[in-house]
């Protein structure tokens, strides 16, 4: 997750170099950004299914391969079909990898403290989001943007590759039984993934497309705010060493909390750290619009960004989980990650298109504002559903 995420997140601080050697506008290469987290969304459906069938370690060592290869590839861009072939697509299949596969792995190690488990796998984006950028820009400083791409593919692979050679499916596989699992029956309590709706019974409720419209605009927010702070720090007269440092600081900070995250909804529910996390979204987007023109500035909103950062991931399986039940888990996080996906695709491009017809962001910043007040409402109207009773939430988190 450090390796894959981490590189995946240097695309803004590639975005200034390839923009000065290609005079293709900020949408366009925006654009195979976008398209990488389109497709992804939609092949982890693929790899979500093939993980249940072959096990994690087969998905992802082959993901491992499209993954580095893709960065490589990205040295050799001298065309826009080669952007959106390597980028769009190659990197795209690569990274179909992190969320059902590794996700669902995670789940089925773990009965007791599910939350802060996952909270502890999930540090590994806001490590890598900490760690990659500043790398990629060192690296891009002393040997050009090509050159870095060929280190961080080569780095990237290697680590994913063999952290994968380690994984297994569940702990069926070396005979034991999840954490906890016998705690859960010796008191009687029955497990929580035997409760729950399919992903076809979560189709037909209302709360089901709430939670796939919360994810598509969080996702919009997070990806544009990742994918163009550095391009207007340094339009706003920051230079690009210290631009890179803003994405340090989100991904510092979104580390420091997932943790606590974790056990916060695990103390006080799901849905109230939700509200808590998507308040903060919405107030980072407010101050970046009032006061986004100055390095503290652009720090602070990266520290206020950052809480809410560390949730996108977190919160999709403990959304999920505690809505729906365990039953279709890996179906749903898969279904409701390629709706995050499309989010995610549609934010980063649609402000490169802006940018490119006002010559700034602030339209940009105005209506990602506004989306994440959208985002905020709906979490007010999530609510469990399902063969679950009306203290469901609260049972889930003793269960964990």
């Amino acid at each position: 997750m450090v390796a894959m995420i981490g590189t995946v997140f240097t695309f803004g601080v590639f975005l200034t170099p390839m923009l000065t050697e290609f005079d293709w506008g900020r949408a366009v290469l925006s654009g195979a950004f976008s398209m990488s987290f389109l497709l992804s969304g939609f092949l982890g459906i693929l790899a979500g299914r093939l993980s249940d069938r072959f096990g994690p370690r087969s998905v992802v060592l082959v993901c491992s391969l499209f993954f580095g290869l893709g960065f490589v590839l990205m040295s050799q861009v001298h065309a826009i079909w080669e952007l959106y072939l390597f980028r769009g697509v190659i990197i795209a299949i690569g990274m179909s990898a992190p969320v059902a596969p590794l996700q669902s792995t995670v789940v089925r190690w773990f009965v007791k403290r599910r939350g802060l488990m996952v909270a502890i796998f999930l540090m590994g984006p806001g490590v890598g989001s900490m760690i990659m950028p500043p790398i990629a820009n060192w690296l891009i400083l002393l040997h050009g943007w090509r050159t870095a791409y060929i280190v961080l593919g080569a780095a990237s692979f290697l680590v994913i590759f063999l952290a994968a050679l380690f994984l297994k499916r569940d702990p069926a596989q070396m005979d034991q039984l999840p954490y906890g699992a016998d705690e859960v029956e010796e008191h009687g309590v029955e497990p929580q993934y035997v409760n729950g709706l399919s992903l076809r019974e979560a189709f037909h409720t209302v709360q089901f497309w709430l939670l796939c419209a919360f994810f598509f605009c969080i996702a919009l927010v997070m990806m544009t705010i990742m994918t163009h702070i550095v391009p207007h720090a340094i339009d706003v007269g920051i230079s690009s060493t210290t631009a890179a440092i803003i994405l340090a600081i989100i991904g510092g900070v979104s580390t420091a909390v997932m943790i606590p995250e974790g056990s916060m909804a695990d103390r006080i529910g799901v849905r109230r750290t939700t509200i808590i996390l998507t308040a903060l979204l919405a107030v980072s987007m407010l101050w970046l619009l009032v006061t986004g023109q100055g390095m503290w500035s652009l720090f602070l909103f990266a520290v206020i960004f950052g809480l809410a950062f560390s949730s996108l991931d977190i919160l999709l399986t403990l959304l999920s989980s505690s809505l729906f039940g365990l039953i279709s888990l890996g179906a749903i996080i898969g279904f409701v990650n390629s709706i995050l996906q499309v989010g995610s695709a549609i934010g980063p491009f649609a402000a490169g298109l802006i940018f490119d017809s006002t010559g700034n962001y602030h339209l940009a910043f105005l209506s990602c504002a506004a989306v994440a007040i959208i985002a905020l409402i709906i979490t007010l109207l999530l609510r469990p559903i399902g063969p679950v009773d009306d203290n469901f939430e609260a049972k889930w988190s003793l269960k964990m």
